[in-house]
């Protein structure tokens, strides 16, 4: 019988059902048929830093059947299908697989490749792997064969999204919130006098601004936004609720997917201010009575609001024609959130109560009364 060297190579389906059921269809008379399943890093595509010294450890994986058998070991390699990489797995020249038998026809093949950065440049990202194994079926016929683009991973460079910046903090509801940020990805042509590869920003691609309200487990996508030529993302918001913001890249056809860490953004407490100055109008330096109340939301939602006790508020007047309120004095706060105090009528004018805010409740003033003051 002729010596044959072909083969073929099976998804994951295929293989399950063809190699332990007795010889594929495909082989029947051919007793050098050799069918390899190659499985590299689990299925998962092959990720890349920035720094050489960083390895990492790949797994790879085939299922081989023959009529005869096959070998204890095999040797194997990987290299990108297109690109410059090439690296042998780990162990001895020409053995570097250690093939355990499934059958009497079938074998699984195992060993591990150590990669780092500096195995590749930047004309291997987005590269399948290829893997490339030798060896020998028990009858002692040798076997070459190299996997199929449908059974192969991808290297992938290693994508960096910096910590989102939300401002300000803390931020009163429905203001502008500014979200920064930046993309950066590794150069693996260009190495830095400490010897890592040069971080680059990742222009043009799309990242989503995510939200998470304070109390929830979920982030969700609020909009998406490009990155600048130099990976900079920045963007407005409007705040509606306490909670964290966060950045994600879905990654590309070269580059992972990565996310930011969250930055934690509170809202001030929405609060409520009144004002009446009364009588009106009010003969010259007669007495006026202030009173006013303050309350604060109970939530974010702002739709239900509460007393503000013991909080220190200003009583202010703006003559007419004058755009600027001085202070008269300051007065606190009742247990109810209310405000009472009298002063001298000396002149027609605008009085109101004003309230600086502190670190969770937001500064409101009331609108300001009119007193006319006659003589």
């Amino acid at each position: 019988m002729p010596f044959v060297r072909s083969a073929a190579l099976l998804g994951m389906g295929a293989i399950a059902g063809a190699l332990f059921a007795g010889v594929p269809a495909q082989a029947a008379g051919n007793p050098l048929y050799f069918l390899i399943n190659p499985v590299v890093n689990n299925d998962k595509p092959v990720v890349l830093g920035a720094d050489p010294k960083t390895k990492i450890t790949v797994p790879v994986r085939a299922e081989i059947y023959h009529e005869s058998g096959i070998a204890p070991s095999a040797d194997g390699m990987l290299k990108s299908r297109g690109g410059y990489f090439f690296t042998f797995l780990n162990g001895p020249v020409g053995a570097n697989m250690k093939c355990s038998p499934a059958t009497a026809t079938t074998s699984v093949c195992t060993g591990t490749a150590t990669i780092g950065s500096s195995d590749v440049s930047n004309s291997d990202a987005g590269k399948l792997i290829i893997v490339d194994i030798d060896g020998y079926g028990l009858d002692n016929h040798a076997y070459n064969r190299i996997s199929e683009p449908a059974d192969e991973v991808a290297i992938l460079k290693q994508t960096r999204l910096a910590g989102a910046n939300a401002t300000p903090e803390p931020a009163r509801k429905s203001s502008t919130l500014t979200v920064t940020g930046q993309l950066t990805q590794p150069d693996w042509n260009y190495y830095e006098a400490n010897g890592t590869q040069r971080l680059v920003g990742y222009g043009s691609q799309p990242v989503a601004l995510q939200f998470r309200k304070a109390g929830s487990t979920t982030f969700s996508t609020v909009k998406t936004v490009k990155t600048s030529s130099s990976g900079a993302l920045r963007t407005t918001v409007t705040a509606s609720w306490s909670g964290e913001w966060r950045w994600s890249f879905a990654g590309s056809s070269t580059s992972a997917a990565s996310t930011s860490g969250a930055d934690a953004v509170v809202l001030y407490k929405v609060a409520k201010l009144t004002a009446n100055a009364s009588p009106e109008p009010v003969r010259k330096n007669r007495k006026l009575t202030v009173t006013g109340r303050l309350t604060k939301a109970t939530s974010d939602a702002a739709t239900t609001f509460t007393a503000y006790p013991r909080q220190p508020v200003k009583l202010q007047f703006r003559k007419p024609g004058s755009t600027t309120y001085k202070t008269v004095k300051t007065v606190y706060t009742d247990a109810k959130g209310n405000l009472r105090t009298t002063v001298k009528a000396t002149a027609t004018g605008y009085w109101r109560w004003s309230f600086a805010g502190n670190s969770t409740v937001a500064s409101v003033s009331a609108p300001g009364d009119k007193v006319q003051v006659k003589k």
